[in-house]
Order: C-alpha cells, then structure tokens, then sequence
C-alpha cells in the first residue's frame, strides 16, 4: 500500500457519500442526509467510479442500485464509519465535559470528607469521567499542582505560591469537639477558658492552623499547647473518641465524621479557615477541574455557609 496510486483512488469523503446513496437510493436523498447538494453528491460518485475504473451504481427506474463491486467495498469500509462515530461521539463528550481524566489532589481532611461528596455530584453529570484522587501533604499539593500532576488541588488555608492562584470556597472555621459523656458536653461554645487544664489534641502551634488558634488563645490572654499534636483533624477525631482529651478540628471533621463517640462545639474566638481550590496561575484550566469547582464552591456554599445568628466577634482570621 506504499504506492500512491493506492492511496489515492478514494477517499473518506467519497467513501461517506457512497453510503449515504446506498442507504437512500437517490443523489437527492443522499444530499439532505449530508448537508451538500445535489450536483455535489453527483459529481463526488462519478469521480469515485472514474478513479476506481468501475461503476459502483446501476440506474433502475430513477433509483441507484449499488453494484456487487461497491458493496464488496462498502463491506469493507464500514468499521472505518463505527470508529469515526465513535470519535464523534467522544469529541462531543470532551466539548460538553462529559469524558476525559481529572485529577484532584487534596489535603488528608478534604480527601475524607469533602471530596467524595462533591464527587458523587459531579460524577452524575460527568459519569464517563476517569477520576484520580490524591489525598497528600500541602507541599506535595502544592508541587503538583504546579507541576501539572494534578488538574486542581482542594486545601485548608495554603500558603502563598506566586505560580499559583487560590479561590475561596467557603470559610470553614476550627471547632472543638469532646468524648461522649465529658462535663463540657453541654457547652455549645468552648473558649480558651474552658479548656483551661485539659489536655488538648490537636495541630501544633508551629503549623498554620496551629498558629491560628494560638493567635485565639493569645486573644483571650492565654496559651495554646496541644499535649498530643496530630498534623491531620482525621487523626484527632478517633484519639479524643477515646477520650485522649479535648480536640480541635476543621469544621468539615466535626460536622461530617460519622465518630459517634464525641461531641462538637463551636470555639471562640472563631478561628475562620479558608478552604479553596488551586490551579496553575495564568494557564487556561481544565474544563473538567472547572467543573468540579462549580461543584465543591456550591456544595461547600450550601453546608458550610455563613449561618444566620453566627457570632463574629473575636473572629480570627487572615486573609488568603
């Protein structure tokens, strides 16, 4: 087939044009069915028969019957139009987002939490989508991101990257949460005061959320110290569970973890915690991991929102 006297005695377009006329019987049909127009569709099979040196048609009674010779090669033409339907279809599935591969990377907390409920909404709209999920460590996140390993990443409070722009989704804050039976447990609100002598598990003071809350309890003039430090709010839950002490988490742990072993309350002062979506700055995104953002900034708006009633005084927050 190197000879180029092979390759060029017909082609897909004239190919697409035989079938439609063998399929209709008449130029004229064959020509509304593809959008061309008569003459067109006439000319397209003269020049396929002079070119093959056979007649691929017999005119009986204003009807083009195909030959033996051009269903022999429509027979053979045929899986070259289910593989070109094929690609139709997944070109228009890429259009409208409806295939293609996403990849996430979120932090521990987000991973367990929020991405699979923003998943399960976005995969009933992208249901042939292939997804890859990383749960990793904020600069691993961060890396890939920026790397392009990862379409968007998912994270509490992250830091600055000049590579990389960050859009809050909603302003979880940190909560505290007790072992089932615990004095506090009637406390709807803990304050530095209250947890005053108890052993606290929670981030460190060096981490970013660490230093968060020290800056509450520096508010309140007093001091943050988590006797069992734990990076992850995944990790507190089922230490304070069984009863190791006070804990303090992300307002996606406390409300959404299915521990029944603890109680959650609200801390003040408030301790707001961005929670947001990373992508490449300057690069076009994804339309998938912009999908998926639609998603989590609507999910996260509807459950975690600003709540009427909520008390902002000795809010501490900084600004992403």
């Amino acid at each position: 087939m190197s000879d180029p006297q092979f390759r060029s005695l017909i082609n897909l377009r004239q190919l697409e044009v035989l079938r439609a006329v063998m399929r209709c019987r008449t130029t004229i049909g064959a020509a509304e069915e593809l959008g061309m127009s008569q003459p067109a569709v006439s000319n397209a099979i003269k020049l396929a028969e002079a070119k093959l040196g056979i007649a691929l048609f017999d005119r009986v009674s204003n009807r083009l019957v195909p030959t033996a010779d051009a269903q022999i090669l429509m027979a053979d033409a045929e899986p070259l139009f289910v593989v070109h339907e094929a690609v139709q279809r997944k070109a228009w599935d890429l259009r409208t987002g409806r295939a293609g591969v996403l990849r996430i990377h979120a932090t521990a907390e987000l991973s367990q939490h929020l991405v699979p409920s923003v998943l399960a909404l976005f995969m009933a709209e992208h249901p042939d989508v292939q997804v890859t999920i990383e749960a990793v460590r904020m600069d691993a996140l961060l890396e890939g991101v920026e790397s392009g390993s990862a379409d968007v990443g998912i994270a509490m409070k992250p830091p600055a990257r000049p590579n990389l722009t960050r859009e809050v989704l909603v302003e979880a804050e940190m909560m505290c949460i007790t072992p089932k039976g615990h004095e506090l447990a009637g406390l709807p609100v803990l304050t530095p005061f209250d947890l005053r002598g108890r052993r606290i598990v929670g981030p460190g003071s060096a981490s970013p959320l660490g230093a968060m809350i020290s800056q509450a309890f520096e508010r309140s003039s007093d001091h943050y110290h988590a006797d069992i430090e734990a990076r992850f709010a995944n990790i507190v839950s089922p230490m304070v569970a069984r009863g190791l002490g006070i804990g303090f988490v992300d307002e996606m742990t406390a409300r959404y973890d299915k521990e029944p072993a603890f109680d959650v309350h609200r801390f003040r002062p408030r301790v707001a915690v961005p929670v947001c979506g990373l992508f490449v700055r300057d690069k076009p995104r994804a339309r998938l991991a912009q999908a998926f953002m639609q998603h989590a900034l609507r999910y996260m708006q509807a459950q975690l929102g600003r709540r009427d009633g909520d008390d902002e005084e000795g809010e501490v927050s900084q600004p992403v």
